[in-house]
This record gives structure tokens, sequence and C-alpha cells, in this order.
């Protein structure tokens, strides 16, 4: 799981903020880690990766877009919806276009909000509305990713009400589960500094991906611990670094 490249300078695409910002790659490392990967899978053909996008920086469509097609690769591109035709971030002409070139176009929400902390008539309402904006670019079923990893019972079921029939999150796991007709996957997020070593090592290790998980589940632990305040926390300690 990815979200912005840049050329140069991590403020060139998408969110500006310290806690965006550690997503954020350099294209030519981003570059460096497709072509691992697809070398990998030309000799494992039973291994399946998938490049997912979140949150509709324009770099979707200026870095990561020509980098997947010169590997015959097409992304999967999820869009926080009320951003679009702002600054840095993609224009509906840019949306379509994507679409064009054969990359899956999806939801990530509309105001790209910590869905937990909201009531079920907000939960809902951003999803169909995301997904309403989204529908004109959108071939085959519709998909969605969760916003700020934060995933429960109730987003998820919202999300199935309001026509989503893939919804990927946060989870570092390769098991897809099932909610009212509705698959979820896990993905794998990659951090700004990771080499090509790292990430191979999560597509081609079982018990990196184990340790992974393992960590993950002592993290929610702490989230459940902490409430509320662990994103205020996380935010902090952003700012500190």
């Amino acid at each position: 799981m990815y979200h912005d490249l840049y050329l140069h300078s991590s403020s060139e695409s998408g969110f500006q903020n310290d806690s965006a910002f550690q997503y954020k790659i350099q294209v030519n490392e981003f570059e460096k880690q497709v072509e691992s990967v697809v070398e990998y899978c030309r000799k494992h053909p039973e291994t399946e990766v998938e490049f997912t996008f979140d949150d509709g920086g324009v770099s979707f469509l200026t870095l990561a877009a020509p980098v997947l097609e010169e590997y015959g690769l097409k992304g999967t591109f999820f869009i926080s919806t009320a951003y679009l035709n702002t600054p840095l971030f993609l224009t509906t002409e840019q949306v379509a276009e994507l679409a064009r070139r054969g990359h899956r176009i999806g939801s990530h929400s509309h105001t790209h909000p910590v869905l937990t902390e909201l009531g079920e008539e907000r939960i809902a309402e951003e999803w169909y509305k995301s997904v309403g904006i989204l529908k004109d670019y959108v071939s085959g079923e519709t998909i969605a990713s969760i916003p700020n990893g934060n995933g429960d019972k109730t987003v998820m079921q919202k999300a199935a009400e309001a026509g989503i029939r893939k919804l990927y999150t946060s989870v570092p796991a390769t098991r897809v589960t099932n909610l009212g007709g509705m698959q979820i996957w896990g993905r794998y997020v990659v951090y700004q500094g990771m080499t090509v070593g790292d990430v191979m090592a999560i597509v081609a290790n079982r018990n990196r991906r184990r340790v992974m998980y393992s960590r993950w589940l002592c993290l929610q632990l702490i989230k459940s611990l902490l409430g509320k305040h662990y994103n205020s926390l996380k935010s902090l300690i952003f700012r500190v670094k």
C-alpha cells in the first residue's frame, strides 16, 4: 500500500502534514521496488501483488501510473473526493484519464476523517458521497479503502450498504474475509525510507508477514487503551520527529 510519490520533495503531492509525509516515496525508489516485485512474480507465478495508492494526490497520474505502465501493470487508486480539483490533488479530468488508461478507481471516503470517531449517519454519508462522485470513473465492482487505517464493524457495514463490494484495510494480512457480501482485504504499508529489501521481504517472506501482523495486534491493543487520545499522541510524535 502506497500513498504519494515525489521527484524532489515530499511536498509535491497530496496531504501536507507530518503524518502524511512518512508515507511519501521518492519515485526512483518506487520504480526499483516495482522492478523487483515484477521480477520475483515472474519467477514465482503463484504470487500475486497489487499496487494500491491512498488519498488522491496528483502523483497518482504524473508519477505512479507511468512507472506501473512501464512494467505492464495497472494500479488501484483510492481517492478522497472532497479534495478533487484542489491544489496537489487530482482533478476530475485526471481521474478520468487514469480510468481510460485501465487503472482501477475507488473511494477513500469523502473528507478523509477518522471514521471510527463519527456517528453512523456521518459514516454512511462519507461512503455514499464519495461513491456517488466516482461512479462515472468506475468499471466493474465498486471498491474502497478505509482512511487513516481505522475501521470497525460499523464502518465496514456502512461501506457495504453504500454498494462497496471490495474494501481494503491497513491490516497486514493476506486472508480475505467477507461481510454482507463485501470482501475485506488487508494490505502492507510501504513507508518512506523502506528499501527494496524491506519490500521484497514482505512479498517473499511469510515469517516477515507474521511478525508484521503480530506488531499490528499489539498496536491495536494500545489504540484500544488510549481511545481517541491515540491519534493526538500519534500527531505529537510525528511533530517531535
